[in-house]
């Protein structure tokens, strides 16, 4: 699965060997490929910066980057930047609009192509894509007014909110709390784990969407009645119903599979195939061998 994740102007910068310095700008190729990151560091009168290979960072997030190299070796020059035509985006990069300026970026961690540019204003951090954005010579120029974008919030501010929702909603019963599971990344929500019926992953949907800050949700999760049903129709489709009658009953993906089988090699492939389906986190057997009648 893609993974967004915001990468910062002001971002401390994490080495092998230490924290050092921060994040200033984000060099940008013209397809908006991420290419390079300015790390400035030092005190008071002595400063220095380096341009590093965003290649060279393991991961990024709010509030941090991970480089793969030492500081001795980013500050040495001895991680030579991605040589190729870009432009450096940075809080103090003109923009069209006033009152705006660049605080980071959205950029896809397996191309590291910058899918959506963040904005602060006083009123708080909004989101662009770059298909409405497009230089003018040093100036960003937006296709669309500020007030008509969205909010941008950090994903762990994201998922506290989601939690919290979720914590005190009426119409969830404690199960499906406990059961359902949220990842958040660049905005977007991945719901996922068990609910009792469909209704409490729509509900649980519906709370997600209202969280300031969700741009999508990815439904990945499933409820008991739509296991049971994908349980029988695989069952079927691998051929173990016939000389069998085998039941599935799911709570929360726990499954217990009931009835009788002709063999032990029948009751081990129901298990295997039922083990399989998408949703069940567990099977336990309660089938009884019965030899089919000669």
């Amino acid at each position: 699965m893609r993974r967004i994740s915001a990468l910062r102007l002001g971002s401390r910068a994490r080495f092998q060997d230490r924290w050092s310095g921060s994040i200033s700008a984000i060099e940008i190729t013209e397809d908006w490929e991420a290419v390079n990151a300015v790390v400035e560091g030092g005190f008071l009168l002595w400063r220095s910066s380096v341009r590093l290979p965003l290649s060279a960072a393991s991961d990024w997030t709010d509030d941090s980057v991970t480089f793969t190299c030492t500081s001795r070796q980013a500050f040495g020059h001895e991680v030579p930047p991605v040589a190729v035509p870009s432009r450096p985006i940075a809080s103090d990069t003109p923009i069209s609009a006033p009152n705006v300026h660049i605080a980071g970026a959205l950029i896809d961690q397996g191309d590291r192509k910058v899918r959506e540019i963040i904005l602060a204003r006083s009123v708080g951090h909004l989101r662009i894509a770059v298909t409405n954005v497009v230089f003018e010579g040093k100036m960003l120029a937006l296709a669309v007014q500020p007030e008509a974008l969205p909010r941008y919030r950090p994903d762990n501010e994201i998922d506290r909110s989601i939690h919290r929702a979720i914590r005190s909603d009426n119409g969830l019963t404690a199960d499906d709390k406990r059961g359902l599971h949220f990842a958040v990344a660049g905005g977007v929500v991945t719901m996922s784990g068990n609910a009792r019926v469909e209704n409490a992953r729509e509900r649980a949907i519906e709370i997600i969407r209202a969280v300031s800050g969700v741009t999508s949700v990815n439904d990945a999760s499933h409820d008991d009645l739509s296991l049971e049903t994908a349980i029988g129709l695989a069952l079927n489709r691998a051929g173990v119903g016939r000389h069998s009658e085998v039941y599935a009953r799911s709570s929360l993906g726990e499954l217990q599979l009931y009835g009788y089988v002709p063999s032990g090699e029948a009751r081990d492939e129901a298990v295997r195939v039922a083990a399989g389906v998408a949703g069940v986190r567990e099977v336990t057997s309660r089938l009884e061998v019965q030899p089919a009648a000669a």
